[in-house]
């Protein structure tokens, strides 16, 4: 959400679209792949794991540290590359994605 929200901020002030998406994304990178690592670090215990029930506990580590790692490619790579695509197409068609405060359906005083 952060690399999309700063990305739309460098767009808005005028930077071109893959140069915002790049700088959104250079500027959460650290925090994110720190988070990441902190995270695969603490479930490595999980995969090394002996003695009663050790099964059942390297095939949970073995999972959460390959979803997280996906996880974590998926959204320092994939993320900005989709933010380009979708504003690209929004410009295109000339739609602006306008915050308001109205609700799906349309109704402010709910």
């Amino acid at each position: 959400i952060l690399i999309v929200e700063f990305s739309k901020e460098k767009h808005d002030a005028g930077a071109d679209l893959v140069e915002a998406a790049i700088e959104g994304g250079h500027m959460r990178f650290r925090a994110v792949l720190m988070t990441a690592i902190a995270f695969v670090l603490g479930s490595l215990p999980l995969l090394f794991t002996t003695g009663a029930g050790a099964a059942s506990r390297i095939s949970i580590g073995i999972t959460v540290v390959a979803g997280m790692t996906a996880a974590t490619v998926f959204g320092i790579l994939v993320i900005p590359g989709l933010y380009v695509l979708f504003a690209w197409i929004a410009e295109r068609t000339g739609r602006v994605l306008a915050r308001s405060g109205k609700d799906a359906g349309g109704d402010a005083a709910a």
